[in-house]
């Protein structure tokens, strides 16, 4: 089997007791069979003390209880893991030897990255600056049995490669980059949903096409001017402004919505006064430039942050054809993480440094990411809601450029 990582994933090391967050926090701990069977023949007071926060499963698997405080049982009062200084790394359970990772099969190819979730894997992330590298090598694990397409397979990992180019193009904006990235999926989307794969590779060659790429990003540029035209009358504020509402819903919570950190609450409470002072001020637009100004070269994190979301989830739409979606979830990344940022930098008087932009990142991928349920409730959203129509999501981050 081959694998393929980012570059920077061997960077990667966990720094324990010495991280400003834990990952051992605000989360169940599913506990893999293998690692359950071991852990169910420990004896001992250290056996015991498995047994007593165990809840087994059907499938062989179990949860340990948490505390009170939504620590896991075993996360000592250092924020070291008693399970790997008593019975050592090798008897972690999946979930915990893998964290921050995560990995897609695609039959004979196995991909694995890390996740912003992490604070320090974040920090490796948006240090990065232009396109991802990867690195290949062989593994000696065998191919499980699949129902992947491999012609499918191959003009998705096309569709990716291509999605990869666009958006680290800087002959053009980054709004005016996503605009191509999203209509280039939609595209593809349209074909795969009337079971046209054959013409897939026929939008795949347009979007290579620099000039017709360029006459796209003319029109979308044209289009824009005529909607900076229209009256803005009942705002008081430039029309382009009343997406800065829109924005602020994809910030709003939803009934059964799990909280893996608390601290996510403070980016929402920034943004709806954020949100609060736009409205009465009328200048959403000017706060908007000034912040892009503000944060010049550093504005190049968004891009590192759309190459570690196409990568994570771009391909996977080989397993359910759900091509668009997957789009959709890279853009709204970057709208949340654009926006908390600019709501967080005015409510620190206009400061915004590095570590902050992590340490949102971080709260927002727990929050979506590593939930499972509101990692559904979200994704139903993004086809359901007009908020989140390809209309308003281009014509969004054409507004944040």
């Amino acid at each position: 089997m081959k694998l393929v990582t980012p570059k920077y994933y061997e960077e990667f090391k966990c720094i324990a007791g010495d991280c400003t967050d834990t990952c051992c926090a605000g989360w169940d701990v599913d506990v893999d069979k293998k690692a359950n069977d071991y852990y169910k023949s420990v004896e001992g007071a250290f056996g015991d003390r498995l047994k007593e926060v165990s809840i087994h499963d059907d499938e062989g698997g179990c949860t340990f209880r948490l505390t009170r405080d939504k620590r896991c049982p075993f996360l000592n009062s250092e924020n070291l893991c008693d399970l790997f200084t008593e019975l050592g790394e090798d008897k972690l359970c999946d979930t915990c030897a893998e964290f921050p990772r995560f990995i897609n099969n695609y039959g004979g190819v196995k991909e694995m990255g890390i996740a912003p979730s992490c604070i320090t894997a974040g920090e490796i992330i948006f240090a990065k600056r232009g396109m991802m590298e990867f690195s290949e090598s062989s593994i000696d694990e065998e191919v499980e049995p699949n129902d992947i397409d491999p012609f499918v397979y191959m003009l998705l990992r096309r569709a990716r490669s291509l999605s990869f180019k666009l958006i680290n193009d800087k002959d053009y904006k980054l709004g005016e980059r996503v605009a191509a990235f999203l209509g280039m999926n939609r595209d593809v989307q349209r074909l795969l949903d009337i079971q046209e794969d054959e013409q897939i590779g026929n939008v795949l060659k347009a979007y290579e096409d620099k000039e017709l790429v360029d006459n796209a990003i003319n029109t979308i540029r044209e289009r824009r001017r005529e909607t900076k035209k229209l009256s803005a009358r009942k705002l008081g504020i430039p029309a382009e402004a009343k997406y800065f509402e829109i924005m602020k819903h994809y910030f709003d919570a939803f009934e059964g919505m799990e909280v893996i950190n608390p601290d996510w609450y403070k980016v929402c409470e920034a943004v709806d006064n954020f949100y609060k002072e736009i409205k009465s001020s009328g200048k959403a637009i000017e706060l908007k430039n000034e912040f892009n100004e503000y944060m010049g070269e550093r504005l190049e994190e968004y891009e590192q942050l759309f190459n570690y979301t196409i990568f994570r989830y771009c391909l996977d739409a080989v397993n359910d054809y759900d091509l668009l979606l997957k789009a959709i979830i890279c853009i709204v990344w970057y709208i949340v993480l654009k926006m908390a940022g600019l709501a967080v930098w005015y409510e620190n008087g206009k400061e915004f440094d590095f570590d902050k932009q992590v340490d949102i990142a971080h709260l927002y991928s727990r929050q979506f990411e590593h939930s499972y349920s509101n990692f559904e409730v979200y994704n139903e959203k993004f086809v359901t809601e007009e908020i989140y129509s390809i209309a308003n999501l281009e014509a969004i981050c054409l507004m944040l450029d």
